[in-house]
C-alpha cells in the first residue's frame, strides 16, 4: 500500500470517528461532510509533512490543532460550547492520525 493510500484510509477513518458523533446528534449534513473532508485532508498533510522542533506524536496534533482553528472561529460567537470539543478532537484524532503514521507506514 502506498503512503497516499494509507493516509487516505487513516483519514477516511479518522473522519469516520469524528462525524459518527455528529450523526448521532443529527446536525446536519453539509457540517458532517466538512468534519469528514478535514480530517481526511489533516491525514494526507501530517503523512506528508514533518515539522521542525516537533516530536513525531506532535505533528498530527499541530496540524489537526491549525487546521480546526478557523471551524472554532467561525462559530464561536453561536455556539461557544462547541468549540472546546472540537479543539478536544482535534488533538485527539490527530494524536491518533501521528500514531497511525508511526507504526503504519
Amino acid at each position: 500500500m502506498t503512503t497516499f493510500t494509507l493516509s487516505l484510509c487513516v483519514g477516511a477513518a479518522a473522519g469516520a470517528l469524528d462525524v459518527i458523533p455528529m450523526i448521532a446528534q443529527r446536525l446536519a449534513f453539509r457540517s458532517c461532510l466538512s468534519a469528514f473532508c478535514t480530517y481526511l485532508f489533516a491525514a494526507v498533510i501530517i503523512f506528508y509533512s514533518d515539522l521542525p522542533y516537533l516530536p513525531w506524536w506532535a505533528d498530527g496534533m499541530a496540524v489537526t490543532l491549525m487546521m480546526a482553528l478557523p471551524v472554532v472561529l467561525t462559530f464561536a460567537g453561536k455556539e461557544r460550547k462547541a468549540a472546546p470539543a472540537v479543539l478536544l478532537n482535534a488533538v485527539l484524532l490527530g494524536f491518533l492520525i501521528s500514531v497511525a503514521e508511526r507504526y503504519l507506514k
